[in-house]
């Protein structure tokens, strides 16, 4: 039984004299040392140097201290049984027990931070989920206030200006695209700029990635903008 598979429910309510005075830790295993009667963690003893009691500082001659270690009385019934009546917690699954009963099967719990992300992660999904269906409910039940106004609208337009509106947006869309490719040498100067800008000084003002996003799409739209220079010209 190890001492980081559980910990003491209300340490700071357990009395001193059930602390060995070496580790200062709840005592485990205890043995008692000299003719003080101090108990300490046998651990803790068999580390000791010398053959001689931490509290009291008395001797035994003629006795090895590791050999005196090995064949220390045990402590009083008295202390062994108050520890044992000790509350302690698992550290896997949380359970309260005697520290005489501690040992059992049990499965780790998960972390409760862990279960909260998980929890709000799932709430947002769903949320989403049902928001998009609810947008997709909206639209078909007023597809008939949206839609098919706008197509009518269409057709008096045509019908009383006589011009074909399709035709008319392509050729300001086209008009657009010209006067844009027409300025493509100063925006490509300015992308050029920009892209030195961002390639140099980006991980300064911003992340990693959206300096690295931003470079990509600066290149692609010098790119383009290369493009339809050629084509136009």
């Amino acid at each position: 039984m190890s001492k980081t598979e559980y910990t003491y429910v209300n340490e700071h309510l357990i009395s001193p004299s059930l602390t060995c005075p070496i580790c200062l830790n709840i005592l485990e295993d205890p043995y008692t040392h000299t003719l003080c009667d101090s108990a300490f963690c046998r651990s803790c003893l068999e580390q000791l140097v010398e053959a001689n009691c931490p509290i009291c500082r008395s001797y035994f001659d003629n006795i090895l201290p590791i050999d005196y270690n090995r064949q220390l009385p045990k402590s009083s019934r008295l202390i062994r049984n108050m520890l044992d009546e000790l509350l302690v917690k698992c550290a896997q699954c949380h359970t309260i027990r005697r520290r005489a009963e501690f040992q059992h099967d049990c499965q780790p719990m998960k972390n409760s931070s862990s279960i909260k992300t998980e929890q709000s992660h799932i709430f947002h999904l769903i949320l989403s989920a049902f928001i998009v269906l609810l947008s997709i409910l909206i639209i078909y039940y007023n597809r008939h206030f949206v839609f098919e106004p706008a197509v009518d609208r269409r057709k008096e337009l045509i019908n009383d200006i006589a011009i074909d509106i399709d035709k008319f947006l392509f050729d300001k869309i086209y008009y657009l695209i010209a006067k844009t490719i027409e300025y493509s040498i100063p925006i490509f100067l300015l992308n050029l700029f920009l892209w030195f800008i961002v390639l140099f000084y980006g991980d300064r003002f911003t992340s990693k990635t959206a300096s690295r996003l931003l470079t990509k799409f600066i290149e692609i739209s010098t790119i383009v903008i290369l493009i339809g220079y050629s084509v136009y010209y």
